[in-house]
């Protein structure tokens, strides 16, 4: 048997297994591996998952040290500007589709910075959605991480830790200052939402662990981020091919399924393009373990003799 094996994961999949509806029209390979490989639960997202396959322990906490990767500084903070909604009786936190320039992120930034005078700390920007806060030393403060917040209630992912109501109360008075900006009603009159928060995140350390695997292969910054960090061979282009599989260990980063297209007919290609050849090569003990992982839903690993049980259909 060869010493192939692979780690594909497929972002984008869990709405659609998660609805019991899509079951009868799952594409052919796809289902295959559903009904033979063994699958373990777990609700980790896309980002954690990516660290926690470059780290030699399992990240636990609420925050993601983005900023190690980013930077190699462990004295700042991401403090991404961000939308915040009220809904009934809490606050939603919103980060896309902001289209924040670089003109309004400089001005932003301008009318905020002294309220970071008290922390020592300096704002700036990587690029117009992603702002930097550097500070003289670190806070010994647990943040969440703003990937993971996204899209959700805030009222679980507030700081914590010493001096927590310190930086709460720095985070209601940035709000309070967005939200009398000039600039903000600007945007609002041109239809676009408001910056009224900011969000700090991507602090901490993880254990790197280096040369994990032969070949890395997906379209994402973060990604590329840590194979380069971890001195892991990375592919610039996407060519998910079985040909490409040598002895070792691949990690394969699909692109995210697009749910607001036409879902089924790129999970069908993907399919027959992807699945197919790596189900047929399984049988034949050309590779030795392949496990599809699913971000926010779980994974599926399959070995070759999985693929010969016939009780499973």
């Amino acid at each position: 048997m060869a010493n192939i094996e692979l780690t594909l994961i497929f972002p984008g999949l869990a709405p659609v297994l998660e609805q019991k509806i899509n079951t009868s029209i799952i594409p052919t390979y796809l289902a295959k591996i559903i009904s033979k490989a063994s699958f373990k639960g777990n609700r980790i997202g896309l980002s954690r998952t990516l660290f926690n396959h470059f780290s030699n322990s399992e990240l636990t906490g609420a925050d993601l040290p983005i900023r190690v990767l980013e930077s190699g500084c462990n004295n700042s903070l991401r403090a991404d500007p961000c939308y915040l909604h009220a809904d009934r009786d809490r606050l939603l936190l919103f980060t896309d589709d902001l289209a924040l320039t670089h003109d309004e992120s400089t001005e932003l930034i301008n009318e905020i910075q002294p309220l970071f005078e008290e922390f020592n700390g300096r704002l700036s920007q990587s690029n117009a959605e992603n702002w930097v806060l550097n500070l003289d030393s670190m806070p010994n403060i647990d943040f969440s991480a703003l990937v993971e917040v996204s899209g959700k209630g805030i009222e679980n992912a507030l700081p914590k830790g010493e001096n927590q109501q310190d930086w709460i109360r720095l985070w209601n008075e940035v709000q309070m200052s967005l939200h009398n900006s000039e600039l903000n009603q600007r945007r609002v009159d041109n239809h676009k939402l408001p910056i009224n928060s900011i969000w700090f995140w991507g602090a901490g350390r993880f254990d790197l662990k280096l040369n994990t695997w032969t070949e890395v292969q997906g379209q994402s910054v973060l990604l590329k981020q840590l194979a380069e960090k971890s001195q892991c061979p990375l592919v610039s282009t996407t060519d998910y091919s079985v040909s490409r599989l040598s002895s070792g260990n691949t990690l394969w980063l699909a692109d995210e399924l697009d749910l607001e297209d036409d879902w089924l007919s790129q999970l069908e290609h993907f399919d027959e393009s992807v699945l197919k050849p790596l189900w047929n090569q399984c049988r034949k003990a050309g590779v030795s373990k392949i496990e599809i992982q699913i971000p926010d839903f779980g994974s599926y690993k399959l070995a070759p003799m999985d693929c010969w049980k016939f009780w499973k259909s």
